[in-house]
């Protein structure tokens, strides 16, 4: 939560500045809506004073002929406010509007070009934040925060304009309490803007944590965590309670400072200027215009005072918004890479994901062109880590990696991730089609697809779901079983023609059926490139894999053929032997089940 809680004053300067530039191309608009607001304030200032006029010309006196055209010009005055009101709130929300979405597309452009390990620190909802509700706060910002509020003030300055021209004690007095409510506000305004930006944080911290339970409800049910994760939120939710609670009692208190001191004013203005009334100082007319110009004097007041809870919360969305556009981008550019069959090699690879914490240590491996490397170990030994370099999402600490015979960190990102395909061990499948997902730049022909589905094995899972086109992958591919998931993100890997094949322990969540489906697949495409697999279950590298390497605390402590593994009395025979036994039992306790069911 810390890092949502920025720093800043009422309406940052520095902020501003960069804010300014965004209704550039908006510029005539948002100059016509500021045109606009000195004729509104024109308007507003003159119907008092049309007020004043009828009751002494004509009410007062008695004098009925000279109240329609005072009524009609008071009516023009009223509808050419309305007129006014209504084109200047269109088109600064028009723009408004127009800003959101520009600054939507520009942070969501950005978010793309994120280098991928910033994610892995980023709870999701805290991101979906960033992009909805604080640009929402943001676009608030020019149409009900500084265009309104400069309207409120070329208001005030009217009508203190007015009320200084008809009468200057009255003006003196409707003013005498304005500095105590200035200061009032003041000491308010601080403890307001520290607690808008502890609940805005806290409101991105509540959203990742709804957002995190939401995607792992089928583990919090599993687990049966339910008391727990509603723990959880609770401790969550009731200090962001605690917080809404102290911004509500804030907040009334700024208004009701506003209204008391409207009220106190109001109250003077009676009692002097109905003193004067009775003793024919002042016209009854000007005294109703007075408290209709104190009246309409507060009331912007109190409009600026809901302006400040707006430019409170717009300069912490601000904040927040261009904190994650100056997050360095992932670099572009660089050298492609070297046309060739897939020679990879890894060279003295040394990686830290935390500063003292080694992961990899010294890593040395090559794989010729065309040949499937099998990686093994347990847990936490570099498996994916070393798949995670391979892709660019980090860089090594020392050591490189080289793709037929050039360095990666020199080559453009995008074009090696052209090269390397890339089946996770659970891949996520976006909502449509099978083609959306294969191929969503609608580049390849109907021929390719059909090879890559073949070659992968998900013809008749593709038939099955109704075609290429069909609308049938619901959201993260749930609707489908984790072998049918592996199978088309298979095929999708291989439609670029990648170099190198990266399979990171794509069988290690499958039932048996759907791991022999797998392992079919597996078989021929890795006949056909260069092939690097992290693999859990071992019978896999048995039957594919031309080499097995085995990994240890984040080194190479063994490699060769399954046969010469076995022959050692090593890490990998212990692997095989272990496995062998739990399938054994995991086969036996199927065969007891049976034959109770079969006794039963």
């Amino acid at each position: 939560m810390a890092d949502d809680e920025m720093r800043g004053r009422l309406l940052d300067g520095r902020l501003l500045a960069r804010f300014v530039p965004l209704l550039r191309p908006y510029r005539r608009l948002a100059l016509l809506g500021f045109a606009l607001l000195p004729l509104i304030s024109l308007t507003r200032a003159g119907q008092p004073l049309l007020l004043g006029l009828a009751i002494d010309r004509s009410i007062v006196p008695g004098d009925l002929a000279a109240l329609p055209p005072l009524a009609l010009l008071l009516l023009l005055l009223v509808v050419l406010e309305g007129a006014l009101v209504f084109g200047q709130n269109y088109g600064v929300q028009l723009v408004g509007q127009r800003v959101m979405a520009d600054l939507r597309r520009v942070s969501f452009a950005r978010l793309q070009r994120l280098p991928p390990r910033w994610f892995d620190w980023q709870p999701s909802g805290r991101v979906v934040t960033r992009l909805t509700s604080d640009i929402e706060q943001v676009g608030e910002l020019f149409g009900s925060g500084i265009v309104s509020a400069c309207g409120d003030l070329m208001t005030l300055g009217m009508i203190l304009a007015v009320m200084l021209r008809l009468h200057g004690p009255l003006t003196l007095l409707t003013f005498a309490l304005v500095p105590l409510l200035v200061l009032a506000l003041l000491l308010i305004r601080r403890p307001m803007r520290q607690l808008m930006r502890r609940l805005r944080a806290q409101t991105a911290s509540l959203g990742a944590f709804v957002a995190e339970r939401v995607n792992g409800m089928a583990e919090v049910q599993i687990f049966g965590q339910q008391q727990r994760s509603a723990a959880e939120f609770e401790a969550l939710q009731q200090p962001y309670l605690t917080t809404a609670l102290a911004w509500v009692r804030w907040e009334t208190l700024f208004y009701a400072s506003v209204h008391l001191f409207g009220s106190l004013t109001l109250a003077a203005i009676v009692y002097f200027g109905g003193g004067q009334v009775v003793q024919e100082q002042l016209s009854f007319g000007l005294l109703v215009a007075f408290i209709e110009y104190a009246r309409r004097f507060f009331q912007p007041l109190t409009e600026l005072a809901s302006k400040f809870s707006v430019l409170q919360t717009s300069n912490a969305a601000l904040e927040r918004i261009f904190a994650l556009l100056d997050e360095p981008l992932e670099p572009v550019g660089g050298t492609m890479p070297p046309a060739g069959a897939g020679v990879l090699g890894f060279e003295a690879l040394s990686f830290s994901y935390q500063p003292q914490t080694p992961v990899l240590r010294q890593f040395d491996l090559q794989l010729a062109a065309g040949e499937c490397v099998a990686l093994v170990g347990d847990t936490g030994s570099g498996k994916s880590t070393l798949a995670q370099l391979l892709l660019g999402f980090y860089a090594p600490d020392e050591g490189r990696i080289l793709l037929n015979g050039g360095d990666i960190a020199a080559m453009d990102k995008t074009a090696l991730r052209r090269q390397i395909g890339y089946v996770a061990q659970e891949p996520f499948l976006f909502c449509g089609s099978v083609r959306q997902n294969l191929d969503p730049a609608g580049a390849a022909s109907a021929e390719r697809l059909a090879q890559v589905l073949a070659e992968a094995g998900a013809e008749a899972l593709v038939t099955r779901l109704g075609g290429l086109d069909a609308p049938a992958i619901g959201p993260r591919g749930r609707n489908l079983s984790s072998g049918e998931r592996q199978l088309l993100a298979l095929a999708r890997a291989l439609l670029p023609q990648p170099q190198v094949l990266v399979l990171d322990e794509a069988t290690s969540h499958l039932d048996g059926d759907s791991e022999a489906l797998i392992y079919r697949a597996l078989a021929r495409v890795a006949r056909r490139r260069t092939t690097l697999m992290i693999v859990h279950h071992l019978r896999l590298a048995a039957q594919v894999a031309d080499r097995i390497v085995v990994l240890h605390q984040g080194r190479l402590v063994e490699q060769g053929s399954h046969a010469e593994l076995l022959a050692l009395p090593g890490r990998y025979a212990r692997l095989w032997h272990l496995q062998q036994l739990q399938q054994q039992a995991q086969e036996t306790r199927s065969a007891g089940r049976v034959t109770g069911e079969e006794t039963l």
